[in-house]
């Protein structure tokens, strides 16, 4: 038996496949905003449907989130999204990994149109490749032993923060983070200008408050990086390149944007310093002002 936390205001295909991939025994915990919404109706029966209310000092998935665990009864808990296309095996073999080493997690490859292309490679390049070499879990596909966690602690940061799986990385034995890299999920996102603006920014937070050293080493990088580009242009847009092509390649995703991998490595660390300091954002139908890991402010 497992325990299936999945956040959600509406029911969709990909909570289909979330369905097919349960075993007798498991539990579907399915957690909405408000009794209204339309997931209330829509989902299975066999699933529990929990209104977690409207969050105070952290993101509503967080809330969700934390919500679901209360109401888990399994020792392995597995948190998953509403927007990820899925094989029916997807969670036998998540929850077996996670059952060897304690945690197991999927690799996710945001991709899209519009804006978001030219952002889609330096995402995959830091983003995806980190949770690929299994230094992070990614929240909408992770499978973990609750009994290894501090939950209580856990819990309690969760619903003061917007980086889940930031946070869930922190508090899980990073030695024994298996990553799913024969399965690399591709996640359609908004390219619109402004869905970008927000999820930059939104990502720009996480890594400065979760991984401030991190952001610091990246910075001096990126200005060497910088240097070499003004000093030997073609050489660094050629190798840039080479590397997102490779890399493209071993997550198996097949998209011309990799060709933007160069213009991508130049404008996306810039922006998300800017990122850092922009006053909100919105995710999910709401706005959040996010001035620290544990400093969040909820606006509608």
């Amino acid at each position: 038996m497992v325990s299936v936390v999945l956040p959600t205001v509406r029911w969709t295909s990909e909570a289909d496949d979330v369905v097919e991939g349960l075993c007798d025994g498991d539990e579907l915990i399915v957690v909405c905003d408000s009794p209204d919404d339309p997931v209330v109706a829509d989902a299975p029966d066999h699933a529990t449907v929990v209104a977690a209310g409207e969050p105070a000092g952290c993101s509503g998935k967080a809330n969700a989130l934390a919500t679901g665990m209360e109401r888990a009864t399994d020792d392995v808990v597995v948190w998953t999204d509403d927007d990820v296309s899925r094989e029916a095996e997807w969670l036998s073999r998540l929850v077996g990994r996670a059952r060897e080493t304690g945690v197991a997690t999927e690799v996710p490859a945001f991709v899209g149109d519009g804006l978001w292309r030219l952002f889609e490679p330096a995402v995959l390049l830091f983003g995806t490749t980190g949770v690929a070499a299994e230094n992070y879990v990614w929240g909408g596909g992770v499978a973990f032993d609750r009994t290894a966690l501090d939950e209580d602690a856990f819990l309690a940061d969760l619903r003061r923060t917007a980086g889940d799986d930031s946070l869930l990385s922190e508090y899980v034995d990073a030695d024994a983070i298996q990553a799913d890299t024969d399965h690399v999920r591709q996640v359609r996102v908004d390219g619109s200008p402004r869905a970008v603006y927000h999820r930059l920014v939104r990502y720009a937070k996480t890594v400065a408050f979760f991984e401030p050293k991190s952001t610091v080493g990246a910075l001096v990088a990126y200005l060497v990086a910088l240097a070499a580009t003004v000093a030997f242009p073609a050489g660094v847009a050629t190798v840039t390149t080479l590397v997102g092509v490779v890399a493209y390649a071993k997550m198996g995703v097949r998209r011309s944007s990799v060709l933007l991998a160069f213009p991508s490595l130049l404008v996306t660390p810039p922006l998300l310093v800017l990122g850092v300091a922009a006053p909100r954002f919105r995710w999910g139908g709401r706005t959040y002002r996010w001035w620290g890991k544990f400093d969040v402010t909820v606006e509608r």
